[in-house]
């Protein structure tokens, strides 16, 4: 079972980098759903998030998820440890069970087959989510984890999470920001997403991270990174909801702002 929570923490995440916790994330983001839906007249009634609907959009969200993965991986010929980890850390992210974990593999495989049709398996998931733009960024996100899972984005990878951000129908601002956010994340983490020796970032991405151009003010990068640091405050999230095994998640996404904010700054000469 999948975390589902209410609370507005999808701000927490979008359009800020995951990390190795991607299933928690859902549920934060499905509970965002359930309080926006609450608040334009549904009192309080659980019932358009529940049921069939929820469950088919959990369903289809998951087996995309994997599958794509899979996709991914195999872009440019052959599946590499790197990649298999990266995998692995998704599902204990998700904290599936055993049954849940043999699924996870399945569609995980089925993404590397030669006759895989990424197209149709991008339908599918745009039909289950549909009106879900947050859900369409977060997968997006997580295949951008797995294409740096080696360190970097090979042609094949590229080829593909065009394909994807194209089939999503996010910009090609937003696909720059959430590749810029996950070459941050690899830079200062290490490819496969694990604790690394800290290395300088190129500038621009450090600005893509923040959500601003490099064109900013100085107040507007000020006020862009505070408003990131109040949403992304662990002790915030942990009241609004967020799993207390999430806690540690949290902390470093607000290490990822603030080494971001810190390079503007240093660039930039501010105090």
């Amino acid at each position: 079972m999948y975390v589902f929570l209410l609370g507005k923490a999808a701000g927490f995440i979008f359009g800020f980098m995951f990390g190795n916790l991607p299933g928690a994330f859902l549920g934060v983001l499905l509970g965002h759903m359930v309080d926006r839906s609450m608040s334009r007249g549904l009192g309080g009634s659980w019932q358009t998030f529940s049921g069939a609907q929820t469950a088919n959009r959990r369903r289809v969200f998951f087996a995309s998820t994997f599958r794509v993965m899979g996709h991914i991986a195999k872009a440019d010929g052959r599946v590499t440890e790197e990649e298999i980890q990266a995998a692995r850390q998704v599902m204990q992210g998700m904290r599936l069970n055993p049954a849940q974990i043999r699924e996870a593999i399945d569609c995980f495989n089925e993404g590397k087959e030669p006759d895989f049709d990424l197209d149709e398996e991008l339908m599918r998931m745009n039909e289950a989510c549909r009106g879900q733009p947050l859900l369409r960024q977060f997968f997006l996100q997580t295949q951008f984890f797995m294409a740096f899972a080696h360190g970097g984005v090979t042609g094949g990878e590229r080829a593909a999470l065009d394909r994807i951000g194209e089939a999503l129908g996010l910009s090609q601002w937003q696909i720059s920001q959430l590749e810029a956010q996950a070459r941050m994340r690899a830079g200062f983490a290490g490819g496969n997403g694990r604790a690394g020796p800290a290395r300088q970032q190129p500038i621009g991405d450090a600005y893509r991270a923040l959500g601003v151009s490099s064109q900013a003010s100085d107040q507007e990068v000020k006020t862009a990174y505070r408003r990131l640091m109040k949403e992304n405050h662990p002790d915030k999230l942990v009241a609004r909801g967020l799993p207390e095994a999430m806690m540690e998640r949290a902390r470093e996404r607000t290490r990822e702002v603030n080494r971001a904010y810190e390079q503007i700054k240093e660039h930039r000469g501010m105090r």
